[in-house]
């Protein structure tokens, strides 16, 4: 069988997930477990710890300021042999590898499109990717829902297939309409000036909930320093020590996180752009560039009925909503 199979098989039988038995809590409250998949049974059985060996250094964050990692090759690990007793022989990890290694295909073909990266399935969240049907004379192109294509036999979503030339020119359109309506001077003077109230009560109460923030952090150091002390007087057992220190040191992380977001978003609302000539320059513009696009639109949603809902990265042109019945779609 294939990883996906046997993932499929273990997903049926409900066997436990790796990240459940290790005690992962990221995932969040009330969200689909998606149970097993081909990435999490083909890292099981290229993982050399089975084979008795030691690997470090498989990840290396990209900066102390960032909470990205890539992992990194094979050849730039360390590696060290027969440190425990293997639950797999060589002989058979290889044969493994080996199996694993011819199934796996090369991607010849890679599409560039206008929406790539932009448009999601309202539903569950996750990107849209491209599925080509080729006809005799030419390739139709359809949108795809990831988590459909990755876990079909769950059903925890639906195709979401639709023609992505359809749903490329309703976007476009919808979008010009949006930015026509914004040129309108006299409602341009009004959206601004609401605009600008809103940015301004925005950054006013971000600023309000970052100190509070930083005061409950503040709070957490003086308790850790507290169960220092009286783990030093001899007040708690390692046990309850070892509980109470980390449940605090998971609170003031989650607290540093949050206010990490907020200063990110505070520093959002301080850019200065210049929306009027952007919209201005997209109506004006007979050939949308992608570049055009970015700089407009934040993330598409596309909903199971055909609904299509555009955000935009400007509180702005979020204001108003525009509705296109005859194309079912909404742009708001």
């Amino acid at each position: 069988m294939n990883p996906t199979e046997i993932g499929r098989i273990l997903t049926d039988e409900r066997t436990i997930v790796p990240s459940e038995i290790v005690g992962n809590t990221h995932t969040r409250k009330g969200e689909i477990k998606r149970g097993w998949n081909r990435n999490t049974v083909v890292r099981i059985l290229q993982n050399v710890t089975y084979l008795g060996w030691v690997s470090n250094g498989n990840t290396k964050k990209v900066s102390y300021k960032s909470k990205k990692v890539l992992i990194m090759p094979k050849d730039e690990r360390i590696i060290v042999k027969d440190m425990h007793v293997p639950l797999i022989d060589q002989e058979t990890f290889d044969i493994v590898q080996d199996m694993i290694a011819s199934r796996t295909g090369v991607r010849t073909k890679s599409y560039d499109w206008l929406l790539k990266g932009l448009i999601c399935c309202k539903e569950c969240g996750k990107k849209l990717s491209l599925v080509p049907q080729k006809h005799p004379n030419k390739t139709t192109f359809y949108l795809r829902c990831n988590t459909y294509a990755t876990n079909t036999h769950l059903g925890l979503c639906t195709p979401h297939s639709n023609n992505l030339e359809k749903v490329t020119n309703v976007v476009i359109e919808q979008i010009r309409n949006r930015c026509k309506q914004f040129l309108d001077e006299e409602q341009y003077q009004k959206l601004a000036t609401t605009t600008k109230d809103k940015i301004l009560e925005n950054k006013f109460n971000i600023r309000g909930e970052i100190l509070v923030l930083e005061k409950k952090i503040r709070e957490i150091n003086s308790r850790i320093d507290s169960i220092y002390e009286d783990k030093y007087k001899g007040l708690f057992e390692d046990e309850d020590f070892t509980r109470l220190y980390t449940k605090n040191l998971d609170d003031r992380k989650a607290l540093e996180e949050r206010i990490e977001q907020l200063k990110q978003k505070e520093q959002k609302e301080d850019k200065q752009v210049d929306i009027k000539q952007l919209v201005t320059d997209f109506v004006n513009m007979k050939e949308i560039t992608r570049t055009m696009l970015v700089s407009l639109v934040d993330r598409i949603e596309i909903s199971q009925e055909k609904e299509i809902t555009i955000y935009y990265k400007f509180n702005i042109l979020n204001v108003a909503e525009v509705k296109d019945n005859e194309n079912l779609a909404s742009v708001g």
